[in-house]
């Protein structure tokens, strides 16, 4: 569907995928994604799945807290909903959204964790 389209906005299940595909990229999950929106995880659900539209309000939360534009999610090209990203995608992917303050703080909080690697390890074992 073009912007210039004088139709209203239909493509709501492309949103929904596109959705779920940036917020799984940074490894979000639905629930902690639904509090940062300020809605329900249902309500975040039927998003994603295509069953609901939302408010120009919503769209800004999601755009903002995903640090995706609303030119992607709402006319983007359709990415598989099945990816299963890797570590490594992940953490790029959050690293690649970040603004120069928020990876200064990701660096201290690696910075301090990483000599306790291994025992963070064998505890998860």
């Amino acid at each position: 569907m073009s912007r210039t389209d004088k139709k209203e906005y239909t493509d709501w299940k492309g949103f929904g995928e596109r959705t779920k595909n940036a917020r799984e990229s940074i490894g979000l999950t639905r629930e902690k994604a639904s509090e940062m929106i300020d809605r329900t995880e249902n309500y975040l659900l039927s998003l994603e799945k295509g069953d609901k539209s939302c408010s120009i309000h919503t769209l800004h939360q999601i755009c903002s807290k995903l640090k995706e534009s609303s030119d992607y999610l709402l006319y983007g090209e359709r990415m598989s909903n099945n990816k299963e990203y890797t570590n490594k995608e992940i953490l790029k992917n959050i690293i690649d959204k970040c603004d120069e303050e928020e990876l200064e703080i990701l660096k201290d909080i690696v910075v301090a964790t990483f000599p306790n690697l291994n025992k963070i390890k064998e505890k998860r074992n």
